[in-house]
């Protein structure tokens, strides 16, 4: 009996020591983490076993609390990047824990495990673990007891469901010493670590609108032709060799919208699973962002209402610009003064030659019509038949003509200058809506769905009034006509900015490269590349896609296929012919004249023969 009793003393020895280690293990490798953690435990210890861990974790650097619970419930799990799962294999029942979190896909980031198993003592993983996705975004956190009394710590994953185990050291714990992390992990992270994917079948999805494309996505021969998808898999074959994965590509006919309670398109592929990553970038809206994750903005262009500044006619009259308003006040009574002054000096020559014989039927009669017509003729640098007899008068209608001639040459030569100008006020949406200009979209899958969904007031009207004007055909163009009807008309043209400059160096001479003007349709002008929600490959993604921008391997793809906006380098050396616009207010003007004209004419003959019948 007393050998038993011995063997039983030994056995629990060893077990008060295993377990000693274990809190000591659990306390060390959760300081590595150097942030706060909240510790979700399932473990079948002894009470006193459980308030040592409590005691042992609330006495350690940064702050920790530990629940003690079976996990089933997710609820208290608010800040995800805290909470790490303590699971002790030997308990019983705890494959149905770890089905449970599989299904709650607590397995993803960026929730961690650790997962006791001190009986291991070879490489294999538990089998408890088989059936989890525990994909490359996973931290689960394995201990091995090895045979020299130390303990080895680490991290398992898989690349696929399918494919091996790939096992990572994370460090060495020994009585002694504690934790050694591994110098690989402490250099590198998660993503960079497991970047590899060992050639592992990656699907992209890729929007193709001409059956052309379908084979030729690398071809430069039409740049003009899906542009957007050909641009993405320039730059996305630079990830591909990144992420050492194979390319696979499957196709859509457009982006992706939601339509009778499911997605269409590449964000339908994405949102069943067939596709792991979009092969052409996309906008963000609310919808989306719960459905896909947004990873970077590769392609440096977006989608504007693009047109050249039309001439200053289009939006003001020419003719009253020259001057500024206090000018035409001072003009105004200048002219009052002068009619004023050469009434009261044409009555005091009246009065002058009232008993000479000699005067003359041209001398001006105090009249005010007579005064007023003089002062017209002068502003209008006609001259008059009538004048003044003396030095005073003649003084008079000296200063006014001189005065008449300075204000007709300044005003004849801003005339000029305002002809060639052009007009910088149409800078808003409202400004395009109630401007002269003719409005046309790019005829795209994504142009025709988000003008058709505007609901703000200003873009609504665009839409309704300027682009699907009732009764009139819609104004969507292919790219090359629309920039050809923009350079030859007064045209705004909403497109894509890369692939509209490409065709404006094409075809526009240097002079017309001047003046373009962009506005803001859409709210979110950013087209982002994405992938589907809650990938296991997210951040080893964004890694990839942040090193082609930093390298500049996204910048020259960009630039095979798109350009940036042309420098104007010949502003002012084109001929400017007068338009019709132009003269519009002049020939307006002739006319009320004319009218005018006719109908003081009538007046005239109407009064003469009243006074004819009066008088006989």
């Amino acid at each position: 009996m007393s050998v038993l009793k011995l063997i039983l003393l030994w056995l629990l020895i060893i077990v008060a020591v295993s377990k000693e280690n274990e809190i000591k293990i659990i306390v060390d490798v959760l300081g590595s983490f150097h942030q706060p953690s909240n510790v979700i435990a399932n473990l079948c210890w002894k009470p006193v076993m459980k308030k040592q861990l409590m005691s042992d974790l609330a006495i350690a650097s940064n702050a920790k609390s530990i629940k003690f619970t079976n996990m089933t419930d997710t609820k208290d799990l608010l800040i995800k990047e805290k909470n790490i799962f303590l699971v002790d294999l030997a308990c019983p029942g705890i494959t149905e824990v770890l089905q449970q979190g599989n299904f709650s896909k607590l397995f993803g980031k960026p929730f961690r495990w650790f997962l006791l198993s001190l009986a291991i003592t070879d490489k294999n993983v538990p089998s408890e673990l088989n059936d989890l996705h525990i994909l490359p975004d996973s931290e689960v956190y394995i201990t091995r007891h090895n045979l020299n009394d130390s303990y080895s710590v680490d991290l398992v994953y898989k690349i696929k469901p399918h494919r091996d185990w790939i096992i990572e050291n994370y460090g060495i714990w020994t009585a002694n010493v504690g934790l050694v992390r591994s110098r690989h992990v402490m250099e590198m992270t998660i993503p960079m670590r497991r970047k590899n994917l060992a050639l592992e079948t990656i699907t992209t999805s890729v929007v193709i609108t001409d059956n052309n494309t379908f084979n030729n996505l690398d071809d430069l021969r039409y740049p003009d032709i899906d542009t957007i998808s050909k641009c993405g898999y320039r730059q996305l074959t630079s990830l591909y060799d990144f992420i050492n994965a194979t390319r696979k590509m499957i196709y859509a006919v457009d982006w992706g919208y939601y339509i009778n309670g499911s997605w269409t398109g590449i964000l339908g592929h994405m949102v069943q699973g067939e596709a792991e990553l979009s092969g052409s970038v996309m906008f963000i809206n609310k919808e989306r962002m719960s459905v896909l994750e947004f990873l970077t903005h590769p392609i440096a262009s977006s989608v504007k209402f693009i047109f050249r500044e039309p001439p200053l006619s289009f939006q003001n009259n020419l003719y009253l610009l020259p001057f500024n308003g206090s000018v035409w006040y001072c003009f105004g009574s200048f002219v009052v003064i002068m009619i004023t002054v050469m009434y009261v000096n044409a009555y005091w020559e009246k009065r002058k030659f009232r008993d000479e014989e000699d005067r003359e039927t041209s001398t001006l009669i105090p009249k005010i019509s007579d005064v007023a017509v003089v002062v017209v003729s002068a502003i209008t640098q006609q001259g008059s038949t009538v004048e003044f007899k003396g030095t005073l008068g003649r003084f008079v209608i000296f200063v006014l003509f001189l005065m008449f001639l300075f204000l007709y040459t300044a005003y004849s030569a801003n005339i000029v200058v305002l002809l060639q100008s052009s007009s910088g006020q149409i800078r808003t949406l409202s400004d395009l809506l109630y401007s002269k200009l003719e409005l046309g979209v790019e005829d795209t899958p994504y142009n025709r769905h988000y003008f058709s969904i505007q609901k703000e007031p200003v873009r609504k009207a665009i839409y309704e009034k300027k682009i699907v004007p009732k009764g009139s055909k819609p104004n969507f163009y292919n790219l090359e006509d629309g920039v050809r009807h923009l350079q030859k008309t007064p045209f705004a043209f909403h497109c894509l900015q890369g692939s509209a400059y490409k065709v404006i160096e094409k075809y526009f001479y240097e002079h017309e490269k001047c003046g373009l003007r962009e506005i803001t349709y859409y709210q979110d002008v950013s087209p982002w590349q994405s992938c589907r929600k809650e990938s296991p490959y997210k951040e080893i993604f964004k890694i990839g896609l942040f090193r082609n921008m930093e390298t500049g391997l996204d910048d020259r793809a960009f630039r095979l296929i798109f350009s940036k906006k042309p420098v104007c380098s010949a502003r002012g050396g084109n001929f400017v012919s007068v338009s019709l616009v132009d003269c519009y207010p002049v020939l307006l003007l002739l006319l009320y004249g004319m009218i005018l004209g006719v109908v003081i004419l009538l007046a005239e003959v109407l009064h003469y023969r009243r006074n004819t019948r009066n008088r006989g």
